[in-house]
């Protein structure tokens, strides 16, 4: 019988999987149909950023190891969902877009020495950053699929796996008694879900018949 440390890990790692893997379906996605234009550039900047912050958080304040785990392969997936944008589409990476993930990537990287020096302020200080990204990320990927009336090229699966990792990590956020960073960022997460389903069901005849 699993004790409570056993099932705290269990879970721990469920919830890291579950944000892990909800990024797969839409890279096998837009390889699928050879592109990225269902997704908003603000959305995929706000994925980059978020995940390049989240790896700061949760090396500066220590969290679990699943946590660690995900913060890498997390950031190896997302770039190449950016290395999608690039190659299925006719822009430049050298471009405003492509420049933009240059500095982002230069500024995350600058941050590193004071990550050993001043692990508690840089921890705080991205945490609060990651809760700023994660609340605004989406909102431009929600404008896109309302302007086009559709959701044909973005993945349900990514949001539905995202919202139950929500789910799961605000219940262990408490449990844990993790900064009130993570639980803010998984309660909103869980909001976001609800709208996200309420536009698959709106737009679903709209994407069938495109």
């Amino acid at each position: 019988m699993f004790n409570d440390s056993v099932l705290t890990t269990l879970i721990t790692w469920v919830v890291n999987l579950s944000f892990l893997v909800a990024i797969l379906p839409q890279v096998f996605l837009n390889y699928k149909i050879k592109s990225t234009k269902a997704l908003s550039d603000l959305y995929l900047v706000g994925y980059f950023n978020g995940y390049v912050a989240n790896f700061f958080y949760v090396f500066a304040l220590n969290f679990h190891l699943a946590y660690k785990v995900r913060a890498i392969l997390a950031i190896i997936i997302i770039l190449i969902m950016v290395f999608q944008r690039f190659l299925y589409s006719e822009d430049s990476p050298y471009g405003k877009i492509g420049r933009l993930y240059f500095f982002d990537g230069l500024f995350f990287f600058a941050l590193i020495p004071f990550l050993f020096r001043y692990p508690e302020l840089i921890g705080q200080i991205t945490g609060w950053a990651l809760v700023g990204i994660w609340t605004f990320y989406q909102l431009p990927q929600i404008l896109k699929i309302y302007k086009r009336q559709s959701v044909q090229g973005f993945s349900f699966l990514l949001v539905s796996l995202i919202g139950f990792g929500n789910l799961i990590e605000l219940f262990i956020s408490y449990l844990l008694n993790y900064p009130i960073q993570t639980r803010l960022i998984a309660a909103r997460g869980i909001i976001f879900y609800v709208i996200f389903c309420y536009q698959f069901w709106i737009y679903r005849e709209e994407s069938r018949k495109i």
